[in-house]
């Protein structure tokens, strides 16, 4: 099949303008705490890269509450919006604008919630009686916290953290040992639940770290508001091989 034929001069400039769009803008929780942060998101179309974009958030009321600003890269703009006071009408909602390109969107609003603060966060032995300082590889521990303020019923975010401690001899991505260097903290996420205002959840410690010994740690994310960490254990990985 021949291609199509240019039915225009040959020898001028052919200029096509693309039309910019603002696509969407959105919260990416459906709920937030009037002291939590909140992640926001603008998709555009035929926007160029470095362009000026703002966000404003009004409430149920059509009043302003704050505003974030920045750049659009390849089409996307993402940042989070640190709520500081109460929102009595219980929404907010965003509009975002690229007042370069004339454009002005408004996205779904977000319910906002009251404060929520959870606290008291332990390491615990399985049965829940006494507080554990360490930890080993295998053993069941439990995880508890107290909701001073917030819901009696809901689902929750628990992050554990190991910061394992200077490693003598980690494999690195080159083939060899990188020692006395400091490793990156690892992340495991899980989901979890409160349940009359109390956390109580169960977890087998299998958590991978390479090194002798690393620092647990876990927080607690509700509405948009994380718990300070709780206290550290010492988790000892007893599975790992070292080569000497």
């Amino acid at each position: 099949m021949s291609a199509p034929k240019y039915q225009g001069q040959t020898d001028t400039t052919l200029v096509i303008t693309l039309e910019s769009y603002l696509l969407s803008v959105s919260f990416l929780l459906s709920k937030v705490s009037c002291n939590g942060k909140v992640p926001v998101e603008a998709r555009t179309l035929n926007v160029a890269d470095g362009a000026d974009i703002r966000i404003k958030f009004l409430d149920g009321n059509g009043g302003g509450v704050g505003s974030v600003q920045g750049k659009v890269y390849s089409g996307i703009f993402r940042t989070s919006y640190a709520l500081e006071k109460s929102n009595p009408t219980g929404f907010m909602l965003p509009i975002a604008s690229l007042s370069d390109y004339g454009l002005e969107l408004a996205g779904p609003a977000i319910q906002v919630l009251p404060p929520v603060k959870i606290e008291n966060l332990r390491w615990m032995d399985e049965e829940g009686t006494k507080e554990l300082t360490k930890v080993q590889r295998g053993q069941r521990v439990l995880l508890v916290a107290d909701v001073t303020l917030g819901p009696r019923e809901e689902q929750i975010d628990i992050a554990i953290q190991a910061v394992p401690d200077t490693v003598t001899d980690q494999p690195s991505n080159t083939g060899t040992h990188a020692h006395g260097t400091q490793s990156v903290p690892l992340r495991f996420p899980y989901s979890g639940r409160i349940r009359d205002k109390k956390i109580r959840e169960l977890f087998q410690a299998d958590w991978d770290v390479h090194a002798r010994k690393a620092q647990l740690t876990y927080t607690i994310r509700l509405y948009g508001v994380t718990s300070k960490p709780s206290k550290a254990v010492v988790y000892n990985p007893t599975t790992f091989e070292y080569s000497e």
